[in-house]
C-alpha cells in the first residue's frame, strides 16, 4: 500500500464496513471509516438478526449454503457475547414443501430433526390452516446493535478513524489510480478506497461513472416488531407466510414474509410503510400464532433495504444473496478501489475477508480473534437504535 492520509478509506460504517477496517487495521493499515449516519443506522439494525445456515436457501439457492455453514461457526467463534440464547429456528409449511426442504438439507449436511404436532401447537394455531410439517435447524440469532458495537470498539481500539456525519460524493481518481474521495465536508486523501455502502452505494457509483453502477439492485421489505416472547425463530416456507425471530436483546418479536413481493429501488429515501400490508400481517399473525405469544394491538412497522449485484443468477423474485466483491480495476480501469455487498449479514465475515485479501495480499481467516473484556473503548453512543428500541425500554428488568 502507497503513503497517503489514509492507506485505506472504508465508505460505510455497516457489518461489512466494520469488519473490513477491523482486519485491515491489525495488519498496520491507516484505515478511516466514512459513515454519513451513525453506524449501523442502515440495514444492518433494522433487520431479523439472523446468521443462517443455510437451510432457509437450499431449495433456490444452494451455492450459498456452505459459505453460510462457514460463516455460522465464524461468528460464533468471533463475536459470542453478540449471539443470543435461542439458537433453533422452527421452519414450517406443508408436508410436500418440508418434504423437498428436508431431501435438499440432507443432501447438504444440515442437521434438522421434525417437531412433532403438540410442540407445533405450543408456537401455531393449526386449527383452520392447511396441514403443517414442521423441523427444527440450528440457527443463530445475534444483537445487531452489540455486534456493531463491538466492531467499533475493536476499530477504534486499533487506530481506526470513525468519522460519522460524513457523506461521500464520489471516489476521485487520476491516471488511472484512486486517490482518496470527496466528502460534503472535503476532499479525503487515500490510496484505497472500499465501497461497503449499502443502498447508499448507487449514488456514490454513479457520481464516480462506474460501469458497475447499473448492475446493482436495491429491494424493499417491509418489517414490524410487537411486544412478545418467542421460544425459537419461526420461518414459513410457503410464499407469503410469516417469517418471525426475537429480538436477541429480548421482549420483541420481528415479523415479516417469506418470499414477500419487494419493490425495487435506487438510492436511500424515506419509504412510507403500506399501512394495508400492516394490517394483513399483523391479523395474520393473530391467526397463526398461539395466543399470548405477541401483542398484536402495539406492532410497529417500517421498511428495510437490501442491495445485491446482480450477475443473472436471481430467483422468481429478482434476489441474489451471494456477496460481491467488485474490483474496479476490472470494471473501471481504475487501481485501488473495490467495492463490497455481502448479499446478507451473515456473509459479512467472508465479503470483508476477500476485500481485505485484496487490499493488503495477505489472506485472513474468516473468523476474527474474539475481544478480550475490559480491553475496548465505550463507542455505543456511536451506534444507531433500533426501530423497536422504544418496546425493550418498556420491558421490566
Amino acid at each position: 500500500m502507497t503513503s497517503g492520509r489514509y492507506d485505506c478509506v472504508v465508505v460505510g460504517g455497516g457489518v461489512a464496513g466494520l469488519m473490513t477496517a477491523a482486519r485491515l487495521s491489525r495488519y498496520g493499515a491507516a484505515v478511516g471509516v466514512l459513515e454519513r449516519d451513525l453506524l449501523g443506522a442502515g440495514a444492518t439494525t433494522r433487520n431479523h438478526g439472523m446468521v443462517h445456515s443455510g437451510a432457509l436457501y437450499a431449495r433456490w439457492h444452494p451455492e450459498v449454503v456452505p459459505t453460510c455453514l462457514q460463516a455460522q461457526a465464524a461468528y460464533r467463534s468471533s463475536f459470542p457475547k453478540a449471539i443470543s440464547d435461542i439458537d433453533t429456528c422452527c421452519y414450517f409449511g406443508t408436508p410436500a414443501t418440508m418434504g423437498d426442504y428436508a431431501t435438499r438439507w440432507r443432501r447438504d449436511n444440515l442437521a434438522a430433526h421434525e417437531i412433532d404436532t403438540q410442540q407445533l401447537c405450543e408456537l401455531l394455531t393449526l386449527t383452520g390452516q392447511p396441514p403443517v410439517q414442521g423441523f427444527a435447524v440450528q440457527e443463530l440469532l445475534i444483537d445487531t446493535p452489540a455486534l456493531i458495537t463491538d466492531l467499533a470498539a475493536r476499530c477504534v481500539a486499533d487506530g481506526v478513524d470513525l468519522l460519522l456525519g460524513t457523506r461521500v460524493s464520489r471516489v476521485v481518481t487520476a491516471d488511472g489510480a484512486v486517490r482518496g474521495v470527496d466528502t460534503t465536508t472535503g476532499s479525503i486523501d487515500a490510496a484505497n478506497v472500499v465501497v461497503c455502502n449499502g443502498i447508499g452505494t448507487h449514488s456514490v457509483l454513479e457520481q464516480s461513472a462506474s460501469q458497475v453502477t447499473g448492475e446493482l439492485r436495491s429491494r424493499l421489505e417491509m418489517m414490524m416488531a410487537f411486544p412478545g416472547e418467542l421460544p425459537c425463530a419461526l420461518i414459513g416456507l410457503e410464499f407469503g407466510w410469516p417469517a418471525l425471530a426475537p429480538a436477541a436483546a429480548g421482549g420483541v418479536v420481528l415479523a415479516s414474509r417469506y418470499g414477500a413481493p419487494q419493490r425495487f429501488v435506487r438510492g436511500p429515501a424515506r419509504w412510507p410503510v403500506p399501512t394495508a400490508d400492516t394490517v394483513a400481517l399483523t391479523g395474520e399473525l393473530s391467526q397463526w400464532l398461539r395466543p399470548g405469544l405477541l401483542d398484536e394491538t402495539a406492532g410497529v412497522a417500517w421498511m428495510c433495504s437490501k442491495t445485491e449485484h446482480t450477475r443473472g443468477s436471481g430467483d422468481q423474485w429478482g434476489t441474489e444473496p451471494n456477496y460481491a466483491v467488485i474490483d474496479h480495476r476490472d470494471r473501471d480501469g481504475i487501481t485501488g478501489w473495490w467495492t463490497v455487498l455481502p448479499g446478507k449479514m451473515t456473509l459479512a465475515l467472508h465479503a470483508s475477508r476477500t476485500v481485505a485479501q485484496a487490499v493488503t495480499g495477505i489472506e485472513p481467516p474468516l473468523a476474527m480473534p474474539a475481544r478480550h473484556e475490559g480491553s475496548l473503548v465505550d463507542v455505543a453512543e456511536l451506534v444507531d437504535v433500533t426501530p423497536w428500541t422504544a418496546h425493550q425500554e418498556a420491558i421490566p428488568r
